[in-house]
C-alpha cells in the first residue's frame, strides 16, 4: 500500500518556519488536499499570502477554494521537473 504525506509549512511574521500541518493519506488527490487545507483553516489558519507548491492540479484547486485571495507560485524543485 502507498501513503502519501500531506505538509504545510510556513513563515510567520518574525520570518521563522512552523509546521502548520501534517497528514497522511492513502492518495494524494484533489480531494485529499481539499480536506487537508479546510481542516488547517477550522483551526485557524488566515492570512496566507502565497503558496509555494508543485503544479498538482487537485492541489491547486483546494487553493483557490480554501484560502481566497493567496496566490500560487510553482516551486522551484518543481518547475524543470518532467514526470517520466
Amino acid at each position: 500500500m502507498t501513503v502519501h504525506a500531506l505538509v504545510a509549512t510556513g513563515v510567520n511574521a518574525d520570518g521563522q518556519r512552523e509546521i502548520l500541518g501534517l497528514d497522511v493519506v492513502s492518495s494524494e488527490d484533489g480531494a485529499g488536499w481539499l480536506a487537508f487545507l479546510r481542516g488547517l483553516v477550522a483551526r485557524g489558519l488566515s492570512g496566507v499570502l502565497m503558496v509555494i507548491s508543485d503544479c498538482h492540479a487537485g492541489l491547486r484547486d483546494a487553493i483557490a477554494s480554501t484560502l481566497p485571495g493567496a496566490s500560487w507560485q510553482r516551486c522551484r524543485t518543481h518547475c524543470g521537473a518532467v514526470k517520466k
